[in-house]
């Protein structure tokens, strides 16, 4: 008889509700598929259920206390949940199996296992090969010799070495085109599916404040050419409404991605799907990106423009959060070319950061004006993220005081009440409680009658006459 598994991989419901949309468990389904591959695991293990949204956690804990082993993908919006239905799962069934994974697990901390005992594996960074060692050691428990791990002994962590990323990402199997997720399409009409397209893996930065780099931070690895068409092919065939390209810097292969956008397109004419999509643009941008976008705003349901992330202008801020951005000059030719092109140009700035004053903050935007940049400055405020090196070595450094804050997240009701909160920076030793109050309300007066308002028009006549 086989070993059940399954996976826990929720989120919240996107958009309207009457959309009843919800995306499929793509990470979770990357790592299953991986180990799939394998004979003498697929001879020996089977999946019995995804847990792909927020349902009533005791309900669905006495389920899955009936498998062998329960792995959790965690993220900041289920990582409450995640941990929750776990300490369920093990309090009915002691001898289950429960593997955590994913960005929002504290590996670093010591009381990691003394303040969550129902964990009994965690691994570490990516996540294919260590799992798949895992079900591999399984009959013999003899977890230390897998790289990757923390093993809870008794309270205590013990971490085996470091495990190898892989080397090629042909080696990982489509979860979408190796059918995994094809019992739950075909049990959920009723669902509006999400898709997640993942066309290469890593980033060449390392900002303090992202976990991604300290995941992932490594030379940029491609997924090949071929199977990601074949995925936007398969999503747009199951009519999915939404796709998100998880790439960290989208057009930062201005070929590639170029023909990605097209085949997008391509599937949008032929099937109507996806109706729109998402991307994280290129941190340093080339010409050839505002190529990408003019196509793209040139295609149905995509109007997110161009977004070039500066987060600040101050060169000490940039340099505490080992960062470099485009210079001010290739900025501004930038929003040149999109003005030409009649492309929303968009910038981000983000407050909170280690380093940043009132008056370098000020100064951000005043750059940004001189760079006629006047209509699309978003302002995110700073958050820490477990596994972020802002969070693990630069909160005590820089003095950093953060706040958890619920609701935070897109579709964040629910038929339960477990609610997910993110830490948001709310002072520094160069921006106290205090001076970051009014840095907000400088901000929102920018945003308000500037950025948004009518103010913008007489502030630049003065300027230019």
């Amino acid at each position: 008889m086989k070993h059940k598994i399954a996976w826990v991989q929720p989120n919240f419901q996107q958009g309207p509700k009457e959309f009843n949309a919800y995306y499929l468990p793509y990470s979770a389904g990357v790592v299953w598929s991986y180990s799939l591959a394998d004979p003498w695991i697929k001879q020996r293990f089977e999946v019995t259920e995804w847990i792909w949204k927020r349902d009533i956690v005791e309900d669905t804990a006495r389920r899955l206390a009936k498998n062998t082993i329960v792995a959790f993908s965690t993220y900041v919006w289920n990582h409450r949940y995640n941990y929750e239905l776990a300490k369920q799962v093990k309090a009915i069934n002691p001898d289950v199996l429960i593997v955590f994974g994913g960005p929002e697990v504290a590996i670093t901390d010591p009381k990691l296992f003394v303040d969550n005992p129902f964990m009994d594996l965690v691994i570490c960074y990516e996540g294919e090969i260590t799992f798949k060692r895992v079900l591999k050691a399984f009959e013999s428990r003899d977890w230390e010799t897998v790289p990757g791990l923390l093993i809870n002994r008794n309270g205590e962590a013990v971490k085996t070495e470091d495990a190898e990323r892989i080397e090629t990402l042909e080696e990982v199997p489509s979860p979408y085109l190796s059918g995994i997720f094809d019992d739950l399409i075909a049990k959920h009409p009723e669902v509006t599916w999400q898709g997640t397209l993942e066309t290469n893996r890593g980033c060449p930065f390392a900002c303090t404040f992202c976990d991604w780099g300290s995941l992932t931070y490594n030379k940029v690895k491609k997924f090949e050419l071929q199977r990601v068409f074949d995925e936007l092919e398969w999503m747009a065939k199951h009519n999915f409404d939404w796709i998100s390209i998880t790439d960290a810097n989208f057009g930062m292969f201005p070929e590639r991605d170029g023909m990605i956008a097209d085949k997008i397109i391509e599937m949008q004419e032929k099937y109507g799907s996806p109706r729109t999509f998402s991307v994280a643009w290129a941190k340093n941008q080339k010409k050839e990106v505002v190529d990408i976008v003019k196509k793209l705003l040139n295609s149905r349901g995509f109007n997110q423009g161009l977004t070039l992330s500066v987060q600040s202008l101050d060169l000490d801020v940039l340099e505490n959060i080992r960062r470099k951005n485009m210079e001010m000059n290739k900025l501004e030719e930038v929003f040149e070319l999109c003005d030409q092109r009649n492309i929303p140009a968009y910038t981000e700035l983000i407050l909170g950061l280690p380093g940043e004053t009132l008056d370098t903050w000020k100064k951000n935007f005043y750059a940004l004006y001189e760079l006629n940049q006047h209509t699309g400055i978003t302002v995110f405020q700073a958050q820490l993220l477990e596994n972020a090196e802002m969070n693990l070595l630069q909160k005590k450094l820089f003095k950093i005081t953060s706040q958890p804050v619920t609701d935070y997240f897109a579709g964040s009701y629910s038929v339960e009440h477990i609610e997910e909160s993110i830490d948001v920076i709310t002072g520094t030793k160069d921006m106290p409680i205090s001076i970051m109050l009014d840095a907000q309300i400088f901000s929102w007066f920018q945003t308000t009658f500037h950025i948004n308002g009518f103010a913008t028009i007489v502030a630049r006549f003065i300027n230019k006459y």
